[in-house]
Formats: structure tokens, C-alpha cells, sequence
């Protein structure tokens, strides 16, 4: 299987954490803050996304050593602690060791609401605004390190900036191309290139599909997969043999595809097609894999998928529609195909032309979001964080309520529409809109709190 992985045979790649101070302000105090500051690495939420220099740098010559040992070539963003007040001297030495890396870069500046003993916060407004003159994009943390919300910063910007490193540069696969008349998914090539440096590799349905030939032992074996779902027509073991043939085949396919993530056209030509019977159940089970795929054709949603992953690599990110609105219980009802059915909770079945699986999505926090793209090809943020409740609904597919965090399922739904995004969102489990929130910071587009 082709899979691109840039990570393998380097380092880790972490956030780096710089300490900068300046010879005018107590070095016994910015060693001390250091010190708070290198016990972060211990809370769950930041365990292992941090690296910190192992030394203050006070002048050039130890600046540059100091983001000598950080290794940019390996880090996704740079958070410089102002652990005391620091002109801009040390400013240009961190500007031109990144030279054109494309690096998040945030400001931590302390808070000292009593006695001034670091000015953390004027040296942070120093570089901020020098680094506005220079043009560069950046993020400021303010608090001090036992700070629970800062915590909560600090690991929101991390995770922002794997989900930056994870786009910037991608390669996507197009498959075929936008479902159907869904002319909303369509995606400029040029302007999503400039926009994050993604390169959209389009191919045809045609060559896609011959190359998905699969061993009928693979079959067989992928038959097995449907072992827990009931078949509405009776026969299921006729139906898991033509289940695990559709999933066998289009995993030959794009298992030839060489790419970060794949948007393919399932809809209407694979679909409806003798050869690919249950296509949107295989497309499920497809889901588990290591590059994510979006359906019908959603280049922006395969974009999207991405950014989940690097949020969290161990997720199943999900493409879906919101399909319904619960006025009377201020919630509304998520619903669609393609979902892995790792994230059921409960019996899963299967129409009699095996066309839907149904399956109830499992209760739990989630988070709802969107990278979408401007007829203007300016770049733009949707994000609702949510819990999927207990109560199952009547929907076939994979459905579930969701009620937005705080309430007003109506409002979302309105603004969501009234901005005319696309009408597909992914869903990943957990709640994410804080680092959705950085990675919009980041990239400097526009965020809609939903």
C-alpha cells in the first residue's frame, strides 16, 4: 500500500518552547519560571507535544544555541516565553534561524497583577508588534504556568499547529470529482494551493476502478467484517460475501493511490454499479484507515479529515450532514453514510438492496467543524462543540442527536446556513474547538463559533 508518512526515521515532532529574557531583569527569576514552566510536560493534555530548550537565552549566541537544540527542521510551532521583558534583538535571531520555515509562532506573556519583577507582558507587546511590521502571523499566550486556562491555551495551540503542519504542503487525491450536481464542494485548485500549499492530484473513476481488483481470498476474509450486522433481507450470508467483495475491491483502489487524503466520487457511479454492491457500508468500514476519505467528492471535507487526524491520530473522523432539527428538545440530528462503525452504539443492519447501513452513533462529547473555501478562494473556519446524546434517533444511517454545548440548536443551524457554508461538517469525538480555534489563528482565517 502506497502511504506517505514525511515523520518516519525523525525526530519527534513536538512544539518547542523557547525561553527568552533579558540581563536588565533578574535571571534568578526567569530560572525559576522556567523551572514551573518545565512541569507542564507532566499534565496528560500536553504530555509529549512539548519541547523545551535547556537553556535562557539572554543574547544571540545563546538564543541561536538554544533553537539549535530545539531542531526547527522538526518542530510544528514555537511558543517563546517572554520570562522577562526582551527587546527585539533576540527577535531577528529567531526570525532568521526560521528563515521561510512556515511555523506557528506564539507569544507567552505572564500576567503579574501585583509587583513587576519579570515585565513579561510589555516585552510580549515589543515582539508582537514587531512582528506585525515583519509581516508574521502569531498567537499570544497570557498567563502564568499554574494557570489551568493557560494549560488549556497551550495545549489548543499545540494541537493547532500538528493540524497546520498536517495541511500545509498535503497532497489530495480526487477521485472523479464532486458528487452529482453538489456544485457547493467544488474547490479551485490554484486558489486551495496558494491558500495551504495543497497540491489536488485528480484522477478518473474509470482508472480508479480498474485498479480495484482484489485476491477472492481478501474477499472471503473481509466478508467477516459484517459478522454482527442483521440483513433486512434474510440473507446474510450471501450478503457478507457481496459486502466483503465491494470493500476487498475498493481497497485495491485506493491502496494505489499515493496521497494524504483521498475525496472520492462513491456517488452516484460506484454506487449503483452490479460490481460494487454495498459500497457505502465498505466506505465505512474503509474509514479505520491510515489516510482519511471523504465521499462524494468533498475535497474540502477529506481537508477537513486531516486536521482531525493531526488533532487526534487515534480518531475516526466522520463527513455528515445535519439533517434534522429537534425544535422541541433544542437539538439537532446528525445523519449519513460512510461512518466507521467502530463508533456504534448498538446493532448495526443492512437494507435488503444493501445500499444503507444503519447503526446509532455512539453518546459522547464531540466536536463539529469545517475548513470551507470562499467563492473568493479565501479560507474560512466552522466549529461547534457538542455531546452526541444517549437517546437514540429514528433515523436510518449512521445518525445521532447533537445538542450544542450551552443550548441553541437553532442559532447554529441559522448561522451555518445564513453563511453559506457547505452542507457537509466533519465530526470527531472529543472536544476540539479550542485547537480549531488556534488553527484559524494560525492560518489567519476567519472562525465561526457556532
Amino acid at each position: 500500500m502506497l502511504t506517505r508518512n514525511p515523520s518516519v526515521g525523525t525526530k519527534q515532532r513536538q512544539v518547542g518552547v523557547l525561553f527568552v529574557a533579558s540581563s536588565l531583569f533578574s535571571e534568578a527569576a526567569a530560572n525559576a519560571l522556567i523551572a514551573e514552566t518545565q512541569r507542564l510536560a507532566d499534565q496528560p493534555r500536553l504530555s509529549g507535544h512539548l519541547r523545551f530548550s535547556g537553556r535562557l537565552a539572554r543574547d544571540p549566541a545563546s538564543c541561536a544555541a538554544a533553537l539549535q537544540e530545539l531542531d526547527l527542521d522538526t518542530l510544528d510551532g514555537l511558543i517563546i516565553q517572554l520570562s522577562t521583558f526582551c527587546t527585539a534583538e533576540l527577535l531577528h535571531t529567531v526570525l532568521a534561524a526560521l528563515g521561510e520555515r512556515s511555523v506557528p509562532i506564539a507569544l507567552w506573556a505572564l500576567e503579574e497583577p501585583g509587583e513587576i519583577i519579570t515585565n513579561s507582558l510589555c516585552g510580549a507587546q515589543l515582539w508582537a508588534s514587531t512582528l506585525s511590521r515583519f509581516g508574521r502571523k502569531f498567537t499570544l499566550l497570557l498567563g502564568n504556568p499554574d494557570n489551568a486556562e493557560l494549560a488549556q491555551e497551550l495545549a489548543g495551540f499545540a494541537a493547532g499547529a500538528r493540524a497546520f503542519a498536517k495541511i500545509k504542503g498535503a497532497r489530495v487525491a480526487l477521485v472523479g470529482s464532486h458528487a452529482d450536481w453538489f456544485t457547493n464542494l467544488a474547490v479551485d485548485p490554484w486558489a486551495l494551493n496558494r491558500a495551504l500549499g495543497i497540491t489536488i492530484v485528480q484522477s478518473t473513476l474509470v482508472r480508479f476502478l480498474e485498479g480495484c481488483k482484489a485476491d477472492p481470498a481478501k474477499e472471503r476474509e473481509n466478508a467477516a467484517r459484517w459478522a454482527e450486522a442483521s440483513f433486512d433481507g434474510g440473507d446474510a450470508e450471501n450478503g457478507r460475501t457481496t459486502l466483503g467483495r465491494t470493500y476487498a475491491r475498493l481497497e485495491a483502489g485506493l491502496d494505489r493511490i499515493d496521497a494524504d487524503a483521498i475525496a472520492l466520487r462513491d456517488w452516484p457511479e460506484i454506487l449503483y454499479a452490479e460490481d460494487f454492491k454495498g459500497t457505502w457500508a465498505a466506505l465505512g468500514e474503509l474509514q479505520d484507515r491510515p489516510v482519511p476519505l471523504a465521499p462524494e467528492g468533498d475535497v474540502m471535507g477529506a481537508v477537513s479529515a486531516l486536521v482531525a487526524r493531526a488533532l487526534d491520530p487515534a480518531s475516526l473522523p466522520f463527513l455528515t450532514d445535519i439533517s434534522g432539527f429537534d425544535r422541541a428538545n433544542d437539538r439537532l440530528v446528525l445523519w449519513h453514510y460512510g461512518v466507521s462503525p467502530r463508533l456504534a452504539d448498538g446493532p448495526r443492519s443492512l437494507d435488503t438492496a444493501l445500499k444503507q447501513e444503519s447503526f446509532p452513533l455512539r453518546a459522547g462529547d464531540i466536536t463539529l467543524f469545517r475548513l470551507s473555501m470562499r467563492p473568493d478562494g479565501a479560507l474560512r473556519i466552522f466549529v461547534a462543540e457538542g455531546e452526541i446524546e444517549k437517546q437514540r434517533s429514528g433515523a436510518n444511517r449512521a445518525a445521532g442527536y447533537f445538542r450544542p454545548t450551552g443550548g441553541g440548536a437553532e442559532a447554529l443551524i441559522r448561522r451555518f446556513i445564513d453563511n453559506g457554508y457547505e452542507h457537509h461538517v466533519t465530526a470527531v469525538y472529543g472536544h476540539w474547538g479550542n485547537a480549531v480555534r488556534h488553527l484559524g489563528r494560525q492560518l489567519g482565517v476567519e472562525v465561526d463559533h457556532g
